[in-house]
C-alpha cells in the first residue's frame, strides 16, 4: 500500500472533517482536479481523486478482470461439511441436544450456541451483509435538493438507475452498485452473491450479522425485531410503562414468517439505546401525562413506606398527596443515586419482558439477543442487566481494543455477544472511528482484530461477534450523517482487503480452540 503523503494547498480539507491526515495530489489527480472543479472529491468509481494506490480501479476492464481472477481462485470454495455441520457448528466438539433451532448451553462452564443440529458454534458473523445496504451509499443532492459539488462523475442515471433511491434519507446515490453493476454486469446479484458466500466461507465467517441481510445467501443470520413509531420517548429511551407498550409491539412485530427458519439465530430489539440518569432525569421534569413519571412516583411511595412527608422532604418538594406529586417538577440532583438505579433495574425489567412476551407470542423458537447496547453509551450498568431474565444473551456493540467490559458483564449467568466493531485505516480518503480502533495499516486492521477477537474468546460468557460492515462506508460520507469510515471487509470497488482478510481467516478457523481456553465457572 502506498503511504500517506502531506497536504498542500487546494486539497478540500474541510469536505474530509475528522480525518486525520489527507494525502498530496498525485499527478492524474492534479490533472483532472485542475479540468474541473476544486470541490470535487471522488471519481467516476466512487474513489478518493487526491491519491494514487496500486490497485486504483481505472477501468471497467480492470473490475471485469479482478472478478474473473478471484472467481479462478475461489473455485473450489465450498462448505467444509467434514468439520462443520451445515450451520457451522464444530463436529468433534460433541453433540448435544438437536431441537431444530439455535440455542444456547453451558458445556464445562464456558457458554456456547447450539446449531439445530446440536453441535456448538460460535458466532463469527458479518454485518451488512448486503449490496441493498442503504449505508453504503451518499447523498448525490443536499436535502434542498441542490447538487452536491463533490463528484467528478456519477453514474448514468438511466444505465445504473437502480443505483439512485429517494427517501427519508434524502437523494442517495450508490457508487458500490454501480460498481457492482460495472464488475458482473448489470444482472449482478447471483455473481454477487456466489463470490461474497464463497468469501465468507474462505475468511471463515459463519453469518450475517445485523441491518441488512441479503436472503438469498443461506447462512445462520440475526433478524432485527421493528420498533414501533408510536412508542413514548424521554430522550432516546423507550417508556415501557406505556400501558400500551405491548399492543403496540404486537400490531409492529411481524414474526410468524420467521418462526420456523432454522437459520435464523434470533432477534435483537432496537440498537444502541437504554437507560441513564439523563433519561431518569427527562422523566422526573415530566408530569402524570408521562407513564413513566407515575412509575416512578409508585416506585418512591413503595420505596418509602408510603410516607408521603420523607419523600417530600428527600426531594425538596411540598406535594399533598403521591399523585401531586407525579404532577410535580422533581430536580434529579435531589434523588438519590440508589433510587435512580432502582428505577432504571425497574424500567429494564419492564421493557424487556413486554419485548420478550411479544416476540414469544409470534415465535417461541427462536432466541432473545437483546438490545445491542453500547456498554459506556446511552445506557447504564442498571438497564444492560437489570432485565437480564428475559434475556437469551445480552448483546452490546463495543468498538475498542480493551475487553474489561467482559469482566463487568461475565459473571450475571447470561453469554455475552459483540455486535458490532471495527478496526479502521484512514487512508484513500476515508476515516476512522476513535483512536482506540485506528490502525496503521490494512495488514494492522487484521492484527488489531486477532488480539481483540481472541482476548473476548477467552471469557467462558463471551460467545461471539459481529464485524461491522462488509463494505467500506462512501468517501463522501453516509447519508445522514458525518460517517466516512473505512469499516469494510473490502471497499466500494469490490476489492477485498487481503491484508486484513488474511489474518481473519487464520483467527476464524482457530476461534473455538481459543474459546476452549477460557476458565470454566
Amino acid at each position: 500500500m502506498i503511504s500517506r503523503r502531506s497536504l498542500i494547498g487546494g486539497v478540500p480539507a474541510a469536505a474530509l472533517a475528522g480525518a486525520l491526515a489527507l494525502p498530496r495530489l498525485s499527478g492524474v489527480a492534479q490533472a483532472q482536479v485542475q479540468a474541473g472543479s476544486d470541490n470535487w472529491m471522488v471519481d467516476r468509481y466512487g474513489q478518493y481523486l487526491h491519491q494514487d494506490w496500486s490497485d486504483k480501479v481505472t477501468s471497467d476492464e480492470q473490475l471485469r478482470r479482478e472478478y474473473a481472477e478471484e472467481a479462478t481462485r475461489l473455485a473450489d470454495i465450498a462448505p467444509d461439511l467434514v468439520t462443520y455441520d451445515k450451520y457451522g457448528g464444530l463436529r468433534k466438539l460433541g453433540r448435544y441436544d438437536a431441537t431444530g433451532y439455535f440455542r444456547l448451553q453451558q458445556v464445562d462452564g464456558r457458554w456456547w450456541f447450539v446449531t439445530p443440529d446440536g453441535h456448538l458454534f460460535f458466532l463469527k458473523a458479518v454485518d451488512a451483509f448486503s449490496a441493498d445496504e442503504w449505508g453504503y451509499g451518499t447523498w448525490h443532492k443536499n436535502p434542498d435538493g441542490t447538487p452536491r459539488d463533490l463528484f467528478a462523475e456519477l453514474p448514468d442515471p438511466e444505465r445504473f438507475a437502480p443505483c439512485y433511491s429517494e427517501g427519508d434519507k434524502g437523494y442517495i446515490v450508490s457508487f458500490l452498485k454501480a460498481n457492482l453493476m460495472r464488475k458482473y454486469g448489470d444482472d449482478y446479484l447471483p455473481k454477487w452473491r456466489d463470490i461474497s458466500r464463497k468469501r465468507m466461507i474462505d475468511w471463515g465467517f459463519n453469518a450475517q450479522g445485523k441491518w441488512h441481510r441479503d436472503t438469498e445467501v443461506v447462512m445462520p443470520y440475526i433478524a432485527q425485531a421493528p420498533t414501533p413509531t408510536d412508542v413514548i420517548r424521554v430522550l432516546w429511551g423507550i417508556d415501557p410503562f406505556d400501558p400500551d407498550f405491548s399492543a403496540k409491539l404486537d400490531r409492529t412485530f411481524d414474526l410468524r414468517p420467521y418462526r420456523t427458519d432454522p437459520w435464523l439465530i434470533g432477534y435483537f430489539f432496537e440498537n444502541e439505546r437504554g437507560w441513564n440518569r439523563d433519561v431518569v432525569a427527562g422523566v422526573v421534569q415530566r408530569d402524570s401525562a408521562l407513564p413513566a413519571k407515575n412509575a416512578f412516583v409508585r416506585y418512591l411511595a413503595e420505596a418509602y413506606d408510603d410516607d408521603l412527608d420523607r419523600v417530600n422532604e428527600l426531594l425538596g418538594t411540598d406535594a399533598d398527596s403521591f399523585p401531586a406529586l407525579a404532577d410535580t417538577r422533581i430536580s434529579i440532583a435531589r434523588v438519590p443515586d440508589k433510587d435512580i438505579k432502582a428505577f432504571i433495574t425497574l424500567a429494564s425489567k419492564t421493557y424487556f419482558r413486554a419485548v420478550r412476551n411479544a416476540i414469544q407470542k409470534q415465535d417461541p423458537h427462536h432466541l432473545f439477543l437483546g438490545a445491542s447496547l453500547v456498554p459506556t453509551w446511552r445506557t447504564s450498568p442498571e438497564w444492560n442487566v437489570g432485565g437480564r431474565d428475559y434475556l437469551d444473551a445480552i448483546s452490546f456493540d463495543w468498538y475498542s481494543t480493551s475487553v474489561q467490559y467482559l469482566q463487568q458483564y461475565e459473571g450475571y449467568g447470561k453469554p455475552i455477544l459483540n455486535l458490532e466493531f471495527a478496526f479502521m485505516y484512514p487512508d484513500r480518503g476515508l476515516t476512522s472511528h476513535n483512536p482506540s480502533v485506528t490502525a496503521t495499516s490494512q495488514a494492522d486492521r487484521g492484527e488489531k482484530y486477532r488480539a481483540f477477537v481472541e482476548a473476548q474468546a477467552r471469557s467462558r460468557a463471551f460467545v461471539g461477534f459481529a464485524w461491522f460492515v462488509y463494505y467500506d462506508q462512501a468517501v463522501t460520507r453516509k447519508p445522514g450523517a458525518t460517517e466516512t469510515f473505512n469499516v469494510g471487509l473490502t471497499n466500494q470497488q469490490d476489492q477485498p482487503y487481503h491484508d486484513m482478510t488474511d489474518i481473519m481467516r487464520q483467527v476464524n478457523r482457530g476461534i473455538e480452540a481459543v474459546h476452549l481456553q477460557a476458565p470454566p465457572a
